[in-house]
């Protein structure tokens, strides 16, 4: 299919693409990589009369500290998943943008394009919230920050106003040692996930001074397990207490139900996903044998 027919505009600066948004206000939207809007549009399930292509802006920076990773809007996927600093910083954040669809889509596809896009599995948003990330956005008539807690609204459904754009995401890091993983269950590689769990687990001693447990897929965004975190914080990790919290994680839990999957069957995947994910974040803090059991 063809997309319904819409006005091309490139933006040759940050301030042309503002002054073009505020001028189009819901009737535009930006193109960054396309890797989502342009199949929508060629469904006719995203229907803009503008178009604003800010794919030359330089926003595409990566930054990486001790304590925190900043990602420009424009980021490729497959250059946050190639940065070394990135990789020994935050081993979770590679791990999950593996998962990002084929290399082709890793190599045009952009970190903040997808988090706009708030698909409910995308690995961008599990990973969002998992690192108490921030959305920089901007318009013409000013800047804020989003909390990741606070952007997603429901599926394709965000925070940003008409007229906003994001500029980058800020993502904090646990304190050290910390560990985490981040695992999902698709039909094939490069497919939608059915589930997936993000995790973070940080150490005092031997006791767990933080955790995170993110699902994705549940339902319309991706939320964090607060019941299952209560649970381990202040405990001695072991494979039983894992268990626990990935029982506690889906006790409630009202998941979808589509052609791919029965709400029972995604529920029974986020409890063996939680308890995989748990146990893999604890032997990445160090405290124990890489590939032992805890």
């Amino acid at each position: 299919m063809r997309p319904y027919p819409f006005q091309y505009l490139r933006a040759e600066s940050l301030e042309h693409a503002l002054e073009s948004l505020a001028e189009h206000g819901e009737d535009a939207r930006l193109l960054a990589g396309g890797q989502s809007l342009v199949p929508m549009m060629n469904l006719r399930l995203a229907r803009p009369e503008v178009l604003i292509d800010i794919d030359r802006l330089a926003l595409g920076e990566v930054r990486v500290a001790a304590d925190r990773i900043h990602i420009g809007a424009l980021a490729r996927h497959a250059a946050v998943l190639d940065n070394a600093g990135v990789a020994a910083a935050a081993p979770v954040m590679s791990e999950a943008i593996a998962r990002i669809g084929h290399p082709s889509i890793r190599r045009r596809g952009t970190a903040g394009g997808s988090i706009a896009h708030a698909d409910p599995t995308a690995e961008w948003s599990a990973l969002l919230l998992l690192l108490d990330g921030v959305v920089a956005a901007r318009a013409k008539t000013g800047a804020r920050r989003i909390a990741a807690d606070d952007f997603f609204d429901s599926a394709f459904e965000t925070a940003l106003t008409p007229g906003e754009m994001i500029l980058g995401l800020d993502f904090q890091l646990p304190r050290a040692p910390w560990g985490g993983a981040f695992l999902e269950f698709a039909e094939r590689d490069g497919d939608f996930a059915i589930a997936a769990v993000a995790v973070t687990l940080g150490l005092t001693g031997a006791r767990i001074a933080s955790a995170r447990v993110v699902l994705s897929g549940a339902d319309t965004r991706p939320r964090r397990a607060r019941a299952a975190e209560d649970l381990l914080l202040g405990q001695a990790f072991t494979g039983e207490l894992a268990r626990a919290a990935a029982a506690t994680a889906v006790e409630g839990l009202d998941c979808l139900e589509d052609l791919r999957a029965t709400a029972a069957y995604r529920r029974h995947l986020f409890e063996v996903l939680t308890a995989d994910a748990l146990e893999a974040a604890y032997r990445r803090t160090g405290a124990a044998p890489s590939g032992a059991a805890p």
